[in-house]
């Protein structure tokens, strides 16, 4: 299990060069090389592109601000609102975004396709968390808001565990509201 702080995270120019993106977690890590899956935060001020990342699957939310609209994939429109709410969408798709009401905040997780199963979900805990990650799989936690005590370690807003096959987190119901991202990628086999 490794525990990751806002120091650990990078500052990342987006892809189109529109903004920055604020990468919490990459593998491999070596920013050298393709990720195979990439956990990040951004914030959105303005209306424009997304990124294209052909290959890629991409998991999207708010967790503050208004939220957007994304345009150019063949199911239509995408409203990425209300905060918390997961939607997903291919990183091949021609994506434009137009914000609904003033900048955004959102969170994101982009799977290579090919190699990599991915999901993201968020939960608003209010009973006791006990999760081990199944055998072949990765998880990526994310405090948004809130805190979790327990073991092994107390998980404060803004911080992340990566937990790798076997290993295990249990936090006891929270005494304040907490929201929690978990970000799980398996690789697929042939």
């Amino acid at each position: 299990m490794e525990r990751l702080g806002p120091a650990a995270y990078r500052v990342m120019p987006w892809k189109n060069g529109g903004g920055t993106t604020r990468e919490l977690w990459r593998e491999p890590a070596d920013p050298a090389l393709p990720f195979l899956w990439r956990v990040s935060m951004a914030d959105v001020a303005s209306d424009g592109p997304f990124s294209a990342f052909a290959g890629y699957d991409r998991h999207i939310m708010t967790v503050k601000g208004g939220g957007m609209t994304l345009t150019g994939g063949p199911d239509g429109p995408i409203e990425v609102f209300p905060p918390m709410v997961v939607r997903r969408f291919s990183g091949d798709w021609p994506i434009a975004a137009r914000l609904r009401a003033g900048a955004t905040t959102d969170f994101n997780l982009i799977a290579q396709r090919a190699q990599t199963t991915s999901a993201m979900e968020c939960f608003a805990p209010t009973d006791e968390v006990r999760w081990t990650v199944p055998a072949g799989e990765t998880w990526f936690l994310h405090l948004l808001e809130g805190l979790l005590e327990g073991s092994p370690v107390a998980f404060r807003a803004g911080e992340s565990l990566l937990l790798r096959a076997g290993e295990t987190v249990a936090w006891p119901a929270p005494a304040v509201v907490s929201h929690l991202v978990r970000c799980r990628l398996g690789t697929k086999t042939a």
